[in-house]
């Protein structure tokens, strides 16, 4: 088989193409988010979730972790693991997104049905961000999540709850260690929300 001049030049530059396209850096961080233990305390309670971002400053990264993502764009693309380690792809999404789809995925595994929209016949769980960051400091990745999370009845508060938490590790290659302590944390101060005793206070 004889190949023209033409195409003799054309698939090695395909082939380059194709590698480069392979190698180019992802824009997004990849999370995974572990769920606890199925449970069926809350079964039968319902809810809508509402997710607003009180960030000061409304950057994931601060400036020398950007020196080191320079791809980033603020997005994330999530996976759930359940409890048997089998995990789903449920999208990419920006920082408010992101924790709807977490906290979405946390209250169906306690048994609670969320509801599509807020309204006024169900509760509504309001997650506040107050703080949600990726800093470099040295050879360290270190991230600090922050939020609030109230039980509404029509605008009423009902229950309250703050959760906080910092981690870091070590930089050693690339992104990926940036991505494991951030699913890390996430995974942890989502699930430290406790929903039982937000559900049972705001029955009192």
């Amino acid at each position: 088989m004889k190949f023209s001049k033409r195409w003799l030049f054309t698939i090695p530059a395909l082939v380059l193409a194709f590698f480069a396209g392979a190698c180019t850096p992802k824009p997004f961080l990849k999370v995974q988010y572990q769920l606890p233990s199925p449970s069926s305390t809350l079964e039968g309670e319902k809810a809508a979730i509402t997710v607003t971002d009180m960030r000061g400053k409304n950057t994931f990264l601060t400036e020398n972790a950007k020196k080191s993502l320079k791809n980033f764009n603020e997005t994330f693309s999530l996976v759930v693991l359940a409890e048997d380690g089998s995990g789903n792809l449920t999208g990419v999404y920006d920082i408010v997104p992101l924790f709807t789809e977490v906290f979405q995925q946390r209250l169906k595994n306690e048994g609670i049905q969320v509801a599509a929209v807020v309204d006024d016949a169900i509760p509504e769980l309001k997650i506040e961000i107050t703080e949600f960051q990726l800093d470099l400091v040295g050879r360290k990745w270190v991230v600090s999540i922050n939020y609030r999370a109230s039980l509404l009845d029509s605008g009423d508060l009902l229950s309250m709850e703050s959760v906080s938490g910092e981690a870091e590790r070590l930089k050693v290659t690339g992104k990926s260690d940036a991505e494991k302590i951030l699913a890390e944390l996430l995974t942890d101060m989502v699930n430290k929300l406790n929903l039982v005793r937000l559900f049972q206070q705001a029955r009192q």
